[in-house]
């Protein structure tokens, strides 16, 4: 009789065991629309404390109990989407798709949202059409066609017209592949004209994606190898040689004299991880001639009378990056980051031969970078970078470093605005630039400024630098002479502080900028406004 009792409890404990088998439940969470995967998104199975958090990339395992997935729907919960319960086949516990729809009246900024109200294509057409042109001008981006079928959008919308010293009125149109002709494949190509220099611009690139893509190529996580040329106007002062040209800068008259026209070529491949490290390596060809006052010039004119007409450097280097808990929400060709709360660290090396007088150089920079945005609670958050940049060799004056040419920047900080493009140069330099955006501060306690969702704006930029005697140019050298707007920095930081308001009509920002240092100098802008549209 005890045999069989204990017999018994063996076979009911084994069943018991069976009907509590755990089972894993995989997946990925995707944008219904956009078809681009979601980051921390929340599942759980309703009524219990089982479930998890979607990754970076949208996936998801859950460890859970069989009977717990046939008596209880899944639970799918993401802030701007509608939340959905969710039946699951059994058949199908590998390999979920799971897709969310975005709620039927998201969040909108006010400008649109009183555009939306106002507007309706057959009564009342004008707000109407300013609804959908703002919408088209924020995603930058126009699909050629049916926009649920085409294959070729317009894009860099706002950059079609600029205006700029050296070229008067520029006209600019940019055409992508997406997915849709091929989702590895894409193809980016852009035409400009200046009608004052009389000169075509172009750009061209081709990119190989070793992941399938939704939509585009810079889809996250890239994994891509790429090839670009480019033939464009280019200010050394200015511009992180990767990054395409930034049309509100270059059209402010600090670039006066220091603009160029460059040519390059340029093979990269770049991966990104869903554990925050991120690559990039690449190869680089350059020719850069002056469109400008400035030249390329020797000290000893009795050896090298004529200045030399194209500056030739070839490069190549890598960049690291580290940033946990990357993430971003995507639409079309847009993706904005998640969240800005986790410190991001940059860390690049470049080794490149340049043209001088006397002839080849070897050069060898490094950049760090860190940035981080700090929460203060009910009072707003503040944006911090700081970044550490050193040219180790001779360079020539080009290639050496000036305040706004390293933008590798997530958080939001704008570059230095009353600095000339090339005042100061320098082969070692270290900056710090903090943003601070308020909340819960005097605007609040206006209940119109309140409502209209003003928020107050305090920004200090600072940066030191020196140039060392290897890069001060000299007959023996063979560097040119440094261009004539050019200074060294003293012990003296260059600084700017500034004071603005943000978020207005959740659009605009507007910045009065003072020039605390390097005042006393012929000519330079020791304060100014600064409108700008934060899409």
């Amino acid at each position: 009789m005890k045999k069989t009792t204990l017999i018994l409890l063996i076979v009911s404990s084994c069943l018991g065991l069976m009907a509590q088998t755990k089972i894993v439940v995989k997946g990925t969470v995707f944008d219904s629309i956009n078809h681009t995967p979601l980051p921390y998104v929340a599942l759980f199975f309703e009524g219990s404390s089982v479930g998890d958090i979607s990754n970076s990339g949208g996936e998801f395992t859950i460890n859970v109990s069989t009977d717990i997935v046939h008596e209880r729907p899944l639970k799918v919960m993401f802030t701007g989407y509608k939340t959905q319960l969710i039946k699951l086949n059994a058949d199908s516990l590998q390999s979920l798709q799971l897709f969310l729809s975005p709620v039927s009246e998201k969040e909108i900024i006010p400008a649109l949202e009183l555009f939306r109200i106002l507007g309706d294509e057959g009564r009342n057409p004008l707000p109407y059409y300013l609804y959908k042109l703002t919408n088209i001008v924020i995603d930058d981006n126009l699909p050629l066609g049916n926009p649920e079928t085409n294959k070729i959008d317009l894009y860099n919308l706002r950059e079609i017209p600029a205006y700029n010293h050296l070229e008067g009125a520029r006209l600019r149109l940019s055409v992508a592949t997406n997915a849709r002709l091929n989702p590895h494949l894409f193809a980016k190509g852009s035409l400009g004209y200046g009608f004052k220099d009389q000169k075509f611009k172009y750009r061209g690139e081709l990119a190989w994606s070793f992941e399938k893509k939704a939509y585009h190529d810079d889809e996250f996580p890239r994994n891509n190898i790429r090839l670009l040329h480019e033939n464009d106007i280019f200010s050394p002062g200015e511009n992180n040689p990767r990054l395409r040209n930034d049309f509100v800068l270059i059209s402010y008259r600090r670039s006066r004299a220091a603009m160029t026209y460059r040519k390059f070529t340029e093979l990269n491949y770049e991966k990104e991880t869903l554990f925050g490290f991120s690559y990039l390596f690449w190869a680089r060809m350059s020719e850069i001639k002056s469109a400008s006052e400035l030249t390329y010039s020797a000290v000893d004119i009795t050896k090298y009378p004529d200045p030399l007409p194209v500056l030739k450097s070839k490069n190549g280097g890598v960049s690291l990056r580290y940033w946990p808990n990357e993430a971003y929400i995507q639409n079309k060709r847009n993706r904005t980051p998640f969240s800005l709360s986790e410190p991001l660290f940059m860390l690049s090396h470049t080794v490149g031969e340049s043209t001088v007088f006397g002839g080849n150089e070897l050069y060898h920079k490094t950049e760090f970078s860190f940035q981080k945005r700090i929460g203060l609670a009910e009072y707003g958050y503040l944006d911090l970078v700081v970044d550490y940049q050193r040219v180790w060799t001779k360079a020539p004056f080009p290639l050496l470093l000036y305040p706004n040419a390293n933008k590798g920047f997530v958080v939001d900080n704008k570059p230095f605005f009353l600095n000339g493009s090339m005042e100061f140069i320098n082969d070692e330099q270290f900056s710090l630039r903090a943003a601070y955006v308020a909340d819960n501060l005097f605007f609040s306690r206006v209940p119109l400024l309140k409502k209209l969702g003003f928020k107050e704006l305090l920004i200090l930029r600072g940066v030191r630098g020196k140039l060392s005697n290897k890069n001060r140019p000299s007959a023996e050298n063979g560097l040119f002479v440094l261009p004539s707007q050019t200074i060294e920095m003293t012990n003296t930081p260059y600084m700017e502080g500034v004071v603005g308001i943000t978020n207005i009509l959740g659009l605009l920002r507007v910045e009065y900028i003072h020039r605390l240092t390097y005042r006393n100098y012929p000519d330079v802008l020791k304060y100014g406004f600064r409108i700008d549209a934060t899409f």
